[in-house]
């Protein structure tokens, strides 16, 4: 039996071969090459619900040494501990993992202590340039689908771009959702808010971060005020609903061939408000948080610009707006290199120096429903 996933591809695409198909009920949307797709590249900024249905607050950004693995050296005995959902060093290979993609020339636990950030082995997702030009669409993917749905999910994992590798077309994943929601990485949809959202994290060129994120209330590129009503101001002659785009401003490039520190907060907002939020942090650091009154910035189509050529000062961001029923709530996670042909030949063209096979390594992965914090020592 072939899986959502598979389905989904074949009907966007009828013509893929990724890495991830027949592996997991997540779709990730082939052919994703609008105004969004490998989506910072282009752009110019650079626990169970309380009593009333309402989400817990999520906690607050935390410096080097807090969170829950300050309690936990090395991450020993933290997999233990009960806000933790999940937690993967890839000792045991893929235990755990809900899904992976089964060929091991694009996904493979590999062994080396001296190279692994912590133990003794760390995830390996290589994309060649040769696998690209015989389908046009690479997945290199493992996931988590989370026992239990959760309101508030934190997401830390550490990664490491070898050499020059490109950055994906797009990159990690967090999908939220209703008890048999699982679309989430369809390209240009709308999805119900009663019935999911989603969003990558992705990185440019340059190293820097943006988030791409699908919900109810998400804005069109056609129109500058982002609807989508012909001869608006700004038409642009096509509707579409790709991502909209987040790049938080004053980031610098993450480094290569190191290992980095990633954490992703996602808050749903309660039914009817928009309280729902999203933080990134990089080794420890908050690199950009997206909530109600922050930060200041200005919407011009599906782009939130707080910096660039693009920024005016217009107010602040006004907090997500999420789902529209508490069934909705965050529920799998996906380490992915999803490439696309297309993007990398037009990077390559435009002087990216990009090798015959781009590799980025994962390890020390842990979901839990508090903040959790880099490695402590």
């Amino acid at each position: 039996m072939r899986s959502p996933f598979l389905l989904g591809l074949l009907a966007l695409a009828c013509c893929t071969s990724s890495g991830f198909d027949e592996v997991g009920p997540s779709s990730r949307g082939a052919g994703d090459e609008g105004p969004g797709a490998n989506a910072a590249n282009d752009i110019d900024g650079g626990s169970s619900d309380d009593a009333d249905g309402s989400p817990p607050k999520a906690d607050g950004p935390e410096g080097p040494g807090t969170g829950l693995s300050a309690r936990y050296p090395n991450d020993v005995g933290i997999a233990s501990d009960p806000n933790v959902i999940f937690y993967s060093g890839f000792e045991s290979d893929f235990a755990g993992w809900s899904y992976h993609t089964p060929d091991p020339t694009l996904l493979a636990v590999q062994s080396d202590a001296g190279l692994a950030n912590g133990g003794a082995k760390y995830l390996r997702a290589s994309v060649s340039r040769t696998r690209l030009a015989a389908s046009s669409y690479v997945s290199a993917a493992a996931q988590f689908e989370f026992p239990q749905r959760v309101p508030v999910a934190y997401w830390r994992f550490y990664a490491r771009f070898v050499g020059n590798s490109a950055t994906p077309h797009h990159w990690v994943r967090v999908g939220a959702g209703n008890a048999s929601y699982v679309s989430d990485g369809l390209a240009n949809t709308v999805p119900a808010g009663d019935r999911g959202f989603w969003f990558d994290l992705d990185a440019n060129d340059a190293g820097i971060f943006n988030l791409y994120v699908y919900w109810h209330q998400m804005r069109s590129s056609r129109c500058n005020d982002g609807s989508a009503v012909p001869g608006c101001a700004g038409d642009q002659g096509r509707t579409n609903y790709y991502g909209n785009i987040f790049s938080p401003s004053g980031q610098t490039a993450f480094p290569r061939d190191q290992w980095f520190c990633i954490e992703i907060m996602t808050k749903a907002n309660t039914v009817g408000q928009h309280d729902g939020e999203l933080a990134v942090y990089r080794n420890d650091v908050l690199v950009g948080e997206y909530k109600p009154g922050a930060p200041r910035g200005r919407w011009l189509r599906s782009s939130f610009h707080t910096w660039g050529p693009y920024f005016i000062d217009q107010g602040p961001f006004e907090g997500f707006d999420f789902r529209t029923s508490n069934e909705v709530a965050v529920k799998r996670v996906t380490l992915d290199a999803y490439y696309e042909r297309g993007s990398l030949d037009a990077r390559i063209a435009n002087g990216l120096d990009a090798p015959e096979t781009q590799t980025i390594l994962y390890d020390d992965v842990v979901v839990a429903t508090k903040r959790i914090g880099c490695k402590s020592k």
